[in-house]
């Protein structure tokens, strides 16, 4: 077992009496104060229960719960458009009180200064990402930065400015980065915090501020705002670059072979890379506590990447994919997923997987189409080894902030600004597909436009530099839980509801299929309006999910997934404000169509 595993369960159970519930509600501390802030040990075990506000080890591998790019079988109220300010439920304070109160009461003289200020620099880190989550979700909210009692006038406050709130987020994050000690992932194998952390937080809230100002400009959603989005693609594109020039992080490399790779490794490994990796969720068998490999390849169909998506993943030598050949015959999936970026063998089961089977030999393993909806089967997260493929076995920590964003961010901001060089991509862009195996474009930016991808996804930009930074910001953080995010801010989360959900190409029904060309046959499309199977095809049959049409192309046909439902509207942006937090608090104001 891990050993920082034990330690940090040890300490966040102790930690755990010191948690309150809202915004005024005495602090239950089965201890005296002195004993929590008044030693080194206590500030430790306190701040530890912060990391339970990251994503939980039995949802850090599915933190993309909502995007264009994934099929999945089932939605969320959000999701189906009918999230009304009667139904959404009350939003929660609780863990800002939480830090708030620590950060009140981290002043014992007993306790060293620096000692001190290292904790409450974790402080300010969560109190930071908690405003940036209120923000993205909700927009303007009120500004709490203090333990609140009864009576206090800040439980009736109006909701703040976008300014005040980025001001104080950006003021927590230039504090933490001063104060936070640590300055690498190696001594706690990436699960604490480091002070580069909230340097990397900076640059990913100021980016995602400017962008919002910029694509939003004219709207309800961008009103009484005076900090431009060019200083905001200043400051992201200066934190992001205070993280590149530490010197502390590097891209994780290595040597692709049979689906697995330095790419894959950040996500499949029992310890991350911590060269890379900047903060990780922590898992370990013997806890029971990951569920990667039971999600994507045990349990009911889990949600599938599309076609489309697939499609936006370069050719190894840098030029844009073509799923057809020159004659308009559609490529086989052995074809669409060779001589590509490996980024994509490495986050899909394509021609080449390899995983260790129940027999303990590696054998080739081919997408299993009653477990994927599209056949575009999701690895990444996975442990390539079928003894995996228990509730709870994984061990592979999970990634939640790494040096890969920081090159991203730094790269969009500049190109935003107008001022990035063909250096700059070089060390971003050209860094990240050089990892992934790409020959061709890494030293010079992009002069010419890709049509196809533009259309399907950006119609409106036509800056060929910008649209390749979100080519690679969707292929390089997959998964990772920034894609909504990213489309809400690009002002484009309509694809949320107009994206089709295409799957792979299948050269025919009522026939044996060899998927991945390696001589072994491996499906067996029934067509669906056909009820007899030939005896001795029964293990080959794949049994198509009810919404799964099949739409007829050169050569044969692509799956379709359709499951019917997904609803955006423009007042989806934001989340309503709760009536009863209205009805507690009347100076709070209500989101724009709810």
């Amino acid at each position: 077992m891990k050993k920082f595993i034990k330690i940090f369960t040890l300490i966040s159970m102790s930690a755990a009496a010191f948690v309150g519930c809202d915004l005024t509600e005495t602090q239950k501390a089965t201890a005296d104060k002195a004993l929590i802030f008044g030693s080194e040990t206590g500030l430790r075990a306190y701040t530890m229960s912060f990391y339970g506000m990251l994503p939980s080890s039995d949802k850090a591998h599915r933190q993309e719960g909502m995007a264009d790019y994934l099929a999945k079988t089932s939605f969320e109220d959000y999701e189906l458009g009918i999230i009304t300010s009667e139904n959404c439920g009350t939003w929660d304070w609780s863990d800002i009180r939480e830090v708030n109160y620590f950060l009140d009461n981290n002043t014992y003289e007993s306790v060293p200064e620096d000692v001190r200020n290292n904790y409450s620099g974790i402080a300010l880190f969560f109190r930071a990402k908690l405003y940036y989550d209120k923000l993205v979700n909700f927009g303007e909210v009120p500004w709490i930065g203090r333990v609140l009692n009864p009576g206090d006038p800040e439980l009736t406050a109006p909701r703040e400015s976008r300014d005040v709130i980025v001001q104080h987020i950006i003021d927590d994050l230039d504090q933490a980065y001063e104060w936070i000690k640590s300055e690498s992932s190696s001594d706690s194998q990436a699960c604490l915090l480091n002070k580069y952390c909230a340097m990397l937080l900076k640059s990913r809230v100021c980016l995602f501020e400017a962008s919002w100002r910029k694509y939003h400009a004219g709207t309800d959603y961008v009103k009484n705002c005076k900090i431009t989005s060019s200083e905001l693609f200043n400051l992201a594109a200066q934190a992001a670059e205070e993280v590149m020039k530490s010197g502390k992080f590097s891209l994780n490399t290595g040597t692709y072979k049979d689906g697995s790779g330095p790419y894959s490794a950040l996500f499949s490994s029992d310890v991350v890379p911590t060269n890379e990796v900047m903060l990780a969720v922590a898992n370990d068998t013997e806890l029971s506590a990951g569920f990667g490999n039971y999600y994507f390849n045990v349990q009911e169909t889990r949600p599938s990447l599309t076609r489309a998506f697939m499609n936006s993943y370069l050719n190894i030598d840098g030029t844009p994919y073509s799923e057809k050949h020159s004659n308009g015959a559609y490529k086989t999936f052995q074809e669409e997923t060779t001589g590509r970026d490996l980024r994509l063998n490495q986050t899909i089961r394509a021609y080449d997987y390899k995983r260790t089977n129940a027999s303990g030999a590696s054998e080739l393993t081919v997408p299993n189409f009653n477990y994927s909806l599209t056949g575009y089967h999701i690895t990444k997260y996975t442990i390539p080894d079928a003894a995996y493929d228990v509730y709870g076995a994984n061990n592979n920590d999970i990634p939640v902030m790494r040096y890969a964003e920081a090159l991203l961010n730094y790269a969009e901001a500049k190109a935003e600004l107008g001022s990035l060089t063909d250096k700059d991509w070089e060390n971003t862009i050209g860094a990240l597909r050089a990892r992934a195996g790409i020959t061709g474009g890494l030293k010079t930016k992009p002069t010419t436009v890709d049509q196809t991808f533009k259309s399907t996804y950006f119609p409106k930009i036509s800056d060929p530099v910008i649209l390749e930074i979100r080519r690679e910001r969707a292929i390089e953080l997959c998964l990772e839980g920034f894609r909504m995010r990213d489309l809400k801010r690009w002002a484009r989360a309509d694809l949320w509801q107009t994206a089709k959900w295409y799957g792979v190409f299948i050269p025919g029904y009522d026939k044996l299929i060899d998927i991945n060309g390696d001589g072994t046959n491996d499906v067996y499309f029934n067509n669906p309006y056909v009820s007899n199977v030939p005896a001795g095809m029964e293990q080959y049959v794949v049994a198509l999910n009810a919404n799964v049409e099949t739409v007829t192309v050169n050569g044969g046909f692509v799956l379709n997934y359709t499951l019917k439902g997904r609803v955006w509207d423009e007042r989806m942006y934001l989340d309503p404000i709760c009536s009863d937090d209205i009805l507690m608090n009347p100076n709070l104001t209500q989101n724009p169509g709810y």
